[in-house]
């Protein structure tokens, strides 16, 4: 064979993962499950909530250091938002 046909052979045993892939899959571990298995399977929320879709401006680096949160808890940016939310609110009451 020659070293192009090589090249091409890595090419096609190469692994492919997609930035969604990175955001979700657990650090350090190998998954070797498939998109489409890891894409059925049942979502952490069982229960369906209902959601109003907002829009508001962040400091850029609030809205860094919240992405950086959700990948090492493994959390959707806005659920780290609603959590945060609960709790100043939940503050709001007590006073």
């Amino acid at each position: 064979m020659s070293k192009v046909d090589d090249i091409k052979n890595m090419k096609r045993q190469q692994k492919v993962i997609t930035p969604t892939q990175v955001l979700t899959d657990p650090v350090g571990e190998e998954n070797n499950t498939s998109l489409n298995e890891y894409n059925n399977q049942p979502r952490k929320e069982d229960k369906k909530v209902e959601r109003k879709r907002v829009s508001f401006d962040i400091r850029t680096d609030l809205h860094k250091e919240l992405k950086m949160q959700s990948i090492l808890q493994e959390k959707n940016i806005y659920l780290l938002i609603e959590e945060a939310v609960e709790k100043y609110l939940s503050e709001l009451k007590q006073k």
